[in-house]
């Protein structure tokens, strides 16, 4: 039988790569991140120095990284895209080479558990809405603007808002005007979350309702006030990425 290989695994958004390391075992261990703006030619070659004896299963939703990354790992790189045959999904979807690499991997990861319906819901830049049908086929989602990216829209498109730190308000009613951005914006990021869920479950044909699956990195926003039921998974797309690194 030939022994499981060692993977390295990098989740690259478009603010921050992320990376983890796996062992023939499966312990998934997540070992560092950088700026996005960081992850350059060298700091490409410095990591597989790094891991000499890695196999690197790669999602990139930043092309420009693809090129580097390819020179650095040279045939020990795997690089995800949507007609890749270790996803192991079904699609009824037009064009799934359209898809996001980290949209792809995480419904891998969903996939997988075998519980379908299911809504993967990922925090980060970009609020990313996946789902996958009761048969495991990927059919479609929605995209709208991250936590972040609303508040940067907000400050930008006016002059005197300042900016504030985001966490859920402890009076709606805001007495001040960075109380009212915070409000505004947690409050408007959880209610938009909360009904794409909604119109995504109605839209699914069938009785049975989806699960749903949080993750990314503002995830833990949602976790104690989405009043949905749902479960919290913040590696995975890692968790996805490591069972491609599997079936390759």
């Amino acid at each position: 039988m030939t022994p499981a290989p060692h993977l390295l695994l990098i989740d690259a958004g478009n603010t921050r790569v992320k990376w983890a390391a796996a062992s023939p075992h499966g312990q998934l261990r997540v070992a560092g991140d950088i700026a996005t703006g960081e992850a350059t030619s060298a700091w490409a070659s410095s990591l597989a120095q790094k891991h000499p004896k890695h196999n690197l299963i790669f999602a990139s939703v930043v092309p420009k990284l693809v090129p580097a990354i390819r020179r650095a790992f040279l045939n020990r790189v795997h690089v995800v895209t949507g007609n890749m045959p270790a996803l192991g999904l079904d699609f009824d979807y037009p064009n799934p080479a359209e898809i996001g690499a980290d949209r792809l991997t995480a419904a891998v990861a969903a996939h997988d558990a075998g519980k379908w319906p299911v809504i993967v819901v990922q925090c980060g830049t970009a609020t990313a809405f996946t789902v996958l049908d009761a048969k495991g086929r990927l059919c479609g989602g929605a995209i709208a603007p991250g936590l972040h990216t609303q508040m940067a829209a907000l400050l930008g498109a006016t002059a005197q808002l300042p900016t504030t730190k985001l966490h859920l308000p402890k009076n709606v009613l805001a007495k001040s005007t960075q109380e009212a951005i915070r409000a505004g914006v947690m409050l408007n990021f959880h209610g938009g979350v909360r009904e794409i869920i909604h119109r995504l479950s109605a839209a699914l044909p069938g009785r049975k309702k989806p699960t749903v699956i949080l993750t990314g990195g503002h995830a833990h926003h949602l976790t104690h006030s989405l009043n949905l039921p749902h479960t919290f998974r913040p590696l995975l797309v890692f968790e996805g990425l490591h069972i491609i690194g599997h079936r390759i």
